[in-house]
This record gives structure tokens, sequence and C-alpha cells, in this order.
């Protein structure tokens, strides 16, 4: 009985070492798998073993890793535009989730070189002169911008359809001899279908297309009233940290008597194009629109605006957006002006 007892106890005390042996041997590296065997025989030099042990059991340190790289804040990159748009399949996540659409953001410090104190139009019902008499050249602005996936992967494909509201308001706060009142909002709804594209090399990649109709209005009473609609198409694509946006668009005509703004598309154009770019956790944007006349009666136009997006804490960043020339607003759809504004951004825009 005492040597079945002893049998049984030297079994007990092998099997340890035998189920280390398996482990060893399923370790392909040579290195690693000498440290394997040195520690199950006891043999791990001081200092060594936490190094060793780490090499030894890849397995069970996997789950530490993943569970560190899920925690580790994640860097904006140039495709980031292929997660805001749900464009891989990977990235979308079903219908009716609001995100965020254009940029959100709210600027306490907005100051414009001049003021438009006479709103005007080509027709005659939407010319107010003196409306903007006591306006102020500093005020604040904000805008929020936010999307929803209608319907996802339509009929099997990989389109999605998308509504979307943007709102733009310009707050004469600094103007406490008229109770500062708000000069003008912009309303945006629009809704627009998303097809995914990979065209081109790693270098420079066709991402997408959108196809879209949107409606942009000031919510005002005539002689103040301005407004338009729109078909568009945007072209997405990406170069490393780059990523850039060709949006041509084409206005839809309406009567003569009620159209409150008949040459806006000469000033606000018919062409937009921006560029996006991030260097470290800065995040910069060049937008270009432009009315693609050419050798007409009409002048060429443009109108460009600067961003720049820097961290402050968390999703906070600061935020400078410049501009100048046309349609700032939809009331200045046609006066000239030059301007910047200081504040935040609410979300990681790109």
């Amino acid at each position: 009985m005492n040597k079945i007892r002893l049998l049984s106890l030297g079994l007990s005390a092998l099997a340890p070492l035998a189920a280390a042996a398996q482990t060893c041997s399923e370790i392909n590296l040579d290195a690693e798998r000498l440290a394997c065997y040195d520690r199950a025989a006891g043999r791990v030099a001081p200092g060594t073993a936490t190094a060793a042990a780490a090499a030894a059991t890849p397995a069970a340190s996997a789950p530490m890793l993943a569970a560190a790289s899920e925690s580790a804040p994640t860097k904006w990159t140039g495709q980031s535009f292929s997660e805001r748009f749900q464009l891989d399949p990977e990235t979308k996540d079903g219908i009716f989730k609001v995100k965020p659409h254009l940029p959100v953001y709210v600027l306490p410090v907005s100051w414009r070189q001049h003021v438009n104190r006479n709103p005007s139009s080509p027709n005659p019902r939407n010319t107010a002169f003196g409306a903007g008499e006591n306006n102020k050249n500093l005020e604040a602005k904000f805008q929020i911008s936010l999307k929803t996936k209608m319907m996802q992967n339509i009929l099997g494909s990989e389109i999605d359809w998308w509504a979307a509201y943007t709102q733009q308001s310009f707050w004469q706060v600094y103007n406490a001899e008229d109770s500062r009142p708000f000069r003008e909002s912009n309303y945006q709804p629009e809704t627009f279908v998303t097809l995914p594209l990979r065209l081109g090399s790693d270098a420079f990649q066709l991402r997408m297309l959108n196809l879209g109709l949107v409606h942009q209005s000031n919510g005002q009473t005539d002689p103040l009233s301005r407004s338009w609609n729109r078909i568009y198409a945007t072209l997405g694509a990406t170069s490393g940290g780059l990523s850039l946006f060709v949006k041509p668009w084409w206005r839809v005509k309406e009567t003569a008597a009620t159209d409150n703004n008949p040459d806006i598309s000469d000033y606000a154009g018919r062409i937009e194009v921006q560029a996006i770019y991030n260097f470290g956790d800065h995040i910069v944007s060049a937008t270009l629109q432009n009315n693609l006349k050419i050798n007409t009666s009409t002048p060429n136009r443009s109108n460009v605006q600067i961003e720049w997006a820097f961290p402050l804490f968390s999703e906070l960043h600061g935020y400078v957006r410049g501009f100048g020339g046309y349609a700032d607003s939809l009331q200045n759809y046609n006066f000239h002006n030059y301007g910047i504004g200081l504040g935040v951004s609410l979300v990681q825009w790109r």
C-alpha cells in the first residue's frame, strides 16, 4: 500500500511538469521555448521570470493586451470618414442611431470685418434697406449637425440611406442695446444615399459616392427670407492622412416671383472642394467653393474657409474658423466679407 501511495504521489507531482512540457512544446521560437522549459525545471534566473512567463504564455496575456488596446485612445486617421459614413461592414451598426454629421461647434467670439446693413436680392420683394443697421461686428455663432441612417444595405447591396439636419445660428449676444437678438439662423435638412467604394491604390483611393437632396432656408418672412434646394453628389477619397471631398450640385429652379435669391449660385457656388488633414492630434480643413463661371458676363467668384481643431481634453477640441468671400450665411449670400471665429468643437470632426 505504501508503494502504491508513493507512486500516486509521484505521478501527481509529475502531472504539472507534463502539462508545462506540453505547453512549452507548442512554442515556435527557440529562445522562448527554452525559457519555458527552464522555468518548468526551476532554472529561471532572478529578474527574468516575468519576461519568460509573458513570452511563454501568450494565450494568457492576450486578453490583457486586448483590454489594454481597447482602453487606449484612438487616433484620428485620414480613413476616419469611412467610419463616419459606415463604409465598411465592420463599421455598420444599424438604423435610427443619431450621430454627428457636419462639425458641431460653439464660437463665443465670431468677428466679421463688415456688417451687411442692407440685405438685398435681385427680387425687389427681398431687399430690406436698414434691416441690419444696429448689428455689431462681434457676435457668437454655433452649429449643430446630426444624422441618422434610415435604411441599411438596401436590397442586399452596400447602399445606405441617411437623413440629416444642420442648424447654424448667429447670435448678437454682445448687442445689449437691442436685447441681444439672434441675427439669423440657417436650417438645413437633407437626405442622401451612400455607396461605399474602394477604387485605386492605398496611396490614393476613392472610398465613397453620396447622392443627396438638400434644402436650406433662414426661416424668415419677406423681405429677409432666403432659401434654395439642391441636388448634389459627393465623392470622397483618401491619401494617407489626407481626406478629399468633391461636391458639385445643381440648384432646383423656382419661379421668378417666389425666388428669394435667384442669383445665389453665382455667389455661393456650384461646387465645393474640401481637404482635411491631421497631424498628430491636430486637424486642419480647407474648403473652397466656386461658381464655375469662366469667360462669361458673371464674374468668377470663390469662397474660402479654413478650420483648425486642436485637443483640449477628452473629446473637447479648441476650434478656429476663418473665412473670406460670399455666402457666410443665407442672408449675406451676395455680401463679400472676411471673418474669424474662436471657440470649441464638441465632437472630433473630420
